[in-house]
């Protein structure tokens, strides 16, 4: 269950994090507290996904939508339940365990039109708030 003092900007993570996933996430999002880490075809110099100490949750720093959306496909495919063989020999060779299911939803305020962040069974999509049942998948 994800805890933060913004219940709307954090999407859960199953089973929680070791803490090894902790400090790899952390360092990735550029934390003061962290090793910085670099990871290839990263799409950008920071995550703005910040792993919560217990490891239950992702929380979401202010950003756009594209960027949020992003990162999160990229960890997913990469740190947190990687599929494919490189990626999976990556996270192995740090000693990730990876198999995390990503799920959540998260209310998006954009400049022009807000939008929805929704993660189920590790797939994100970007949706409408205000059109029920219209969506966008990247």
């Amino acid at each position: 269950m994800p805890h933060t003092d913004r219940p709307d900007a954090s999407v859960s993570i199953e089973p929680p994090l070791e803490q090894r996933e902790v400090a790899v996430l952390a360092g990735l999002a550029g934390r003061a507290d962290a090793v910085r880490r670099m990871w290839p075809g990263q799409p950008g110099p920071r995550s703005p996904w910040q792993p919560c100490p217990d490891g239950c949750c992702l929380r979401a720093d202010r950003r756009s939508i594209d960027e949020l959306a992003t990162w999160l496909r990229f960890l997913i495919r990469e740190v947190l339940a990687p599929r494919a063989a490189k990626p999976r020999a990556r996270a192995q060779a740090l000693g990730l365990p990876g198999e995390h299911r990503v799920e959540g939803r998260l209310h998006v305020e954009g400049r022009v039109v807000d939008r929805v962040l929704v993660v189920r069974h590790n797939r994100v999509r970007e949706t409408d708030p205000a059109a029920s049942g219209q969506r966008t998948e990247r």
